[in-house]
């Protein structure tokens, strides 16, 4: 039997063709599951999911028999990088499922997998009038989660330890879909690279916690933060985790800060409470290593911030808030130029048990010519 059929088209990109999938092929599955990276990511398990060709042509067979659905291998520069599929293909529902994975780690972050899956979802939507795509995604995946949301997928749910991994832990599964007719937000700020003269702001995944912990084991930068220091790597592991947890639910999106001159992590900060449906965001949760304070980097760091907010975003209004005791950051927000507003008293419940008042600044879209020209002024120094 051949996978492959005749009504299934060739779907050729810009960059990447999806051309249909036959038990030829089974080489280059057998080949990406046996990543470590790959495997990992993709299905929480280990290498040699696909042990031999043999294997490979039974998951095939099993997809289009047993499934309803259709493989792609993925072509970039003539040659296989990964697959793509759909199936449970519904007739009354017009729903389908799908999955996607770039074999190669190598190309991961190249905006490859989205363009596939974008031609994926346009083939279901234009060809098989599907109105409801949906796909599952491992949590920490993301990467994935990141580019499955550029490409128009919204996140639905989470299941809670959904998967157990081959490592004997447990994952929550993430659910999303696309849905035609659903426009996405006007402000809709998502995981971005914010690149000035002295900083630059990435997105913050779990892998920088070994390198970021360096930075963040300092008991200063945490004295009047809501939770505790970090004391080991897993500390801080955990604590990226619940950062990357809300942004998977589109509350924050989290930064690593790094310094330009040689690439070395110097702190973070993060957008947070994130009201698309009256553009507002609150930028916290900001810490800066001994080094980099008392430096330019908190100032351009947050002009990378506010400028990506109000100019590329369309904010109506961004805030600011710090512990009443913190007399330092009340300073920093006001040298900028945002406006104190109030406080909240006994708002915030420290790891200490302390109950923190916290203190109110606020930047609005009136506000914001003036305050970026005083930066500017302040960067120009």
């Amino acid at each position: 039997m051949t996978v492959s059929s005749a009504n299934v088209p060739t779907l050729r990109g810009a960059r990447v063709t999806l051309r249909p999938m036959t038990h030829a092929d089974a080489p280059h599955l057998v080949r990406w599951a046996n990543d470590p990276d790959f495997t990992w990511y993709q299905w929480g398990r280990r290498p040699g999911r696909f042990p031999d060709d043999a294997a490979a042509r039974k998951w095939m067979d099993v997809i289009v028999n047993e499934h309803r659905g259709v493989i792609f291998v993925i072509e970039h520069e003539g040659r296989p990088i990964g697959q793509a599929n759909y199936r449970n293909l519904q007739a009354k529902g017009k729903s389908a499922e799908v999955g996607i994975g770039i074999g190669e780690p190598a190309l991961w972050g190249k905006g490859l997998g989205r363009e596939a899956l974008g031609l994926l979802v346009r083939h279901l939507v234009d060809d098989l009038r599907v109105h409801r795509v949906t796909l599952s995604v491992l949590a920490f995946n993301d990467r994935a989660i990141a580019s499955y949301k550029a490409a128009g997928f919204e996140v639905e749910g989470i299941e809670r330890d959904g998967v157990m991994t081959d490592k004997g832990t447990w994952a929550d599964d993430v659910k999303m879909a696309y849905v035609v007719g659903r426009a996405r937000p006007q402000f809709d700020p998502r995981p971005v690279t914010l690149t000035g003269t002295h900083v630059r702001l990435e997105p913050l995944r779990r892998e920088h916690a070994a390198d970021l912990f360096a930075v963040a084991h300092e008991e200063d930068i945490w004295r009047l933060f809501l939770v505790p220091m970090p004391r080991d790597v897993g500390d801080l592991e955990r604590w990226i985790n619940v950062a990357l947890e809300e942004q998977i639910l589109g509350t924050q999106v989290a930064f690593i800060t790094r310094r330009i001159s040689d690439g070395a992590p110097i702190g973070s900060t993060r957008f947070l409470h994130i009201d698309r449906a009256n553009k507002t965001a609150e930028i916290g949760w900001t810490f800066l290593g001994r080094d980099a304070r008392r430096t330019v980097a908190n100032t351009e760091a947050k002009y990378l911030q506010l400028r990506h907010l109000f100019d590329d975003l369309g904010a109506h209004r961004v805030w600011l808030q710090t512990d009443k005791l913190n007399d330092r950051s009340q300073r920093a927000m006001e040298r900028l130029g945002a406006i104190k507003e109030g406080e909240l008293r006994d708002d915030r419940i420290s790891h200490d048990g302390r109950v923190r008042t916290s203190v109110v600044y606020g930047i609005t879209r009136a506000d914001w010519p003036s305050v970026r020209a005083r930066i500017g002024g302040l960067l120009a120094r």
